[in-house]
């Protein structure tokens, strides 16, 4: 039997596993996203709303690091859009699911 499509809850979390990290999102709701796009309408630069979302979903990680030292880095807004495009595209694509799973494990 299915465990079925769960509602998004704005204190949802969970982990998402990634070629040795683990990174701490939430799904993605439609009235937040509703409110990322109106903030960045008449912009030219659509890039800056995904990057809005990117920082909302996106809460914690472990295992990410520089490629100068491997020191870790801290989950700040500018080392998030600092993550490869291909890692974006799958935190993303987690945060849009229609349960919180791992993708990860709910926290």
């Amino acid at each position: 039997m299915s465990e079925g499509i769960q509602i998004i809850d704005p204190e949802e979390r969970f982990e998402l596993h990634m070629d040795g990290a683990t990174l701490v999102v939430r799904r993605l709701d439609s009235q937040t996203l509703t409110a990322i796009e109106r903030r960045h309408a008449g912009e030219r630069d659509k890039n800056r709303a995904n990057d809005d979302v990117l920082d909302y979903i996106l809460l914690d990680w472990r295992g990410v690091t520089s490629p100068l030292g491997l020191a870790e880095v801290p989950c700040a807004r500018e080392n998030k859009l600092r993550l490869p495009t291909a890692v974006k595209l799958k935190i993303l694509a987690a945060a849009q699911q229609a349960r919180a799973e791992d993708p990860g494990r709910p926290i």
